[in-house]
């Protein structure tokens, strides 16, 4: 267990990658996965995790997706659809010429209308 300073050393050191973490970069053992899932599922901050691990914050979030410890993959949330705008019918704005402002003016200056 490491002290509260060192702990906040490491943390500056992991966010300005000054310092290369001991894991960084390499495979997850199962064992790594599994003091992971224990960890997530304690309550344990990411950040403490990362330091735990001695891997990188993205590092912790991308194996919690990829474990999919969140649940997403089972809960999937399903987006409402929303009703599309009006489609337009003029070449330029797409809207009927006589409810566009844009091609009646347009169409004014021209002396079209």
């Amino acid at each position: 267990m490491i002290n509260e300073q060192e702990y906040i050393e490491t943390v500056k050191r992991m966010r300005t990658r000054t310092a290369r973490l001991e894991r960084e970069g390499d495979y997850w053992t199962e064992e790594e996965k599994k003091e992971l899932a224990t960890q997530f599922t304690a309550g344990s901050s990411i950040t403490k995790i990362a330091v735990l691990l001695q891997r990188t914050e993205p590092a912790i979030f991308q194996q919690i997706e990829k474990m999919d410890l969140y649940g997403r993959k089972k809960r999937p949330q399903r987006r409402k659809s929303r009703p599309k705008p009006a489609a337009c019918l003029c070449p330029a704005c797409m809207l009927s010429p006589s409810a566009c402002v844009r091609c009646e003016s347009d169409q004014t200056r021209k002396g079209e209308i």
